[in-house]
Parts: C-alpha cells; structure tokens; sequence
C-alpha cells in the first residue's frame, strides 16, 4: 500500500487505535491524529467511523486473502486427497500470518468475530463463504455427494480444527507450554489435521454407501 496515500494512512491508523481502545472507544480525533491527517477527511473519503471500521476490516481481510489465497494449489489435476491436504494447509496459513503486522491487524478481524457489527456480513460473502464453498467441494470430491446436514457437519469438523487453534493459542499455550506456532509447526499441524480428517472422511464415505 501506498504510505502517502491519506485514505491509506488513516485505514492503517485506524486498525492500530481500534486494537488498542476497541471501536466504541476509538475516536475520529485519535485515528486521525495518528494517521497526521485533518479529522475532516475521515467523513471526506469514508463518510463515518463505522464506513471507516468496515474498510479496515476490508483492508485486512484482502490483504490475507492476497498473501495467502485458499486456492493455492487446488488445481484439479491433484487428487482430492492432496486437495484437501493443501486446502488445510492454506487455512492454517492464512489463520497464522507469517508477516507480523498481517498477525497483529488480523486479530481486529477476531474482534469482529467476537462481537459482530453490520460490517461482518460483507466480509462473510466477500471472503468466507467462498471458503466454505471451496471446501464444500473438496469433502464431495472425496465422499461422493453429502446430505446438506452431513456436509455442514463435515466441513464444521474440517474448519474447526483449523480455527480452534486460531482462537485459543493463549490457551493452548498455558495447557501446553511447549506448543509454538512457528510456519514450521503450522505445516506440522496442517498434515495432522489432514491425517485426521481424512480417515474421518472415508468413514463418512463407507458409512454413506452402507445405506444406498
């Protein structure tokens, strides 16, 4: 992005003052202080701190997606197996930013999550649902096609994983101290998840054919 930029500037000063007061807290005064930028160009490029806070989203979102695309590697002439393996792997790269200032801005996004705004849902049909979708279709490609309910909980089972350790690392952390997140780790732990749901996968699949 470009630093110069006035409209940029205040995204990225708004992302740091949301983080550290929260956005009920955050003023226009102390984004724009931050961003050196007058108070009247917030309503000039956003029209209100609430625009201004779905931007941000907005910015950090894309910014990941962009990094860190989940389609990376899905290229049909894999097998379904190594579809799955390298979706996983995606998902947990992309819930672990490597770039420190990716990791940190990404945890407004954990905020949202945590207490939703109408800027959620944008960002849902923008960046998440076409992850669902994606692996929607690679569970299908493996167990042949799903009930809507045993999809839903499949693709729950698969996501789950990938995000409960991208929610509780303090946590996880304290029960197990040695536990790291390096990209080393990350790629570790992409190849358990893998291991683990695609057994649970071809039981779905077994499980399926028993009763047709």
């Amino acid at each position: 992005m470009d630093h110069g930029d006035t409209r940029t500037r205040i995204i990225e000063a708004s992302i740091e003052v949301f983080l550290e007061k929260g956005y009920d807290l955050a003023t226009i005064r102390d984004i724009c202080a931050r961003a050196q930028a007058n108070v009247a160009a917030v309503n000039y490029h956003f029209g209100s701190k609430e625009a201004l806070y779905a931007a941000a989203l907005e910015c950090i979102m894309a910014s990941c997606d962009e990094s860190y695309p989940i389609s990376e590697g899905l290229d049909e002439a894999a097998t379904p197996e190594e579809r799955l393996r390298r979706f996983i792997l995606n998902l947990l790269r992309l819930n672990f930013p490597e770039d420190p200032t990716q990791a940190r801005q990404s945890k407004l996004f954990w905020l949202e999550l945590a207490n939703p705004s109408p800027a959620l849902q944008p960002l849902v049909e923008r960046f998440l649902r076409p992850i669902k979708e994606r692996l929607e279709a690679v569970i299908q490609d493996i167990t042949g096609p799903l009930d809507p309910e045993t999809l839903r909980l499949c693709a729950g089972a698969i996501g789950g994983q990938t995000l409960f350790h991208a929610q509780n690392t303090v946590i996880i952390t304290h029960l197990y101290p040695q536990s790291t997140y390096t990209p080393q780790d990350v790629e570790r732990l992409a190849e358990h998840t893998f291991r683990f749901s695609l057994a649970g996968l071809e039981a779905v699949r077994s499980n399926s054919r028993r009763h047709t």
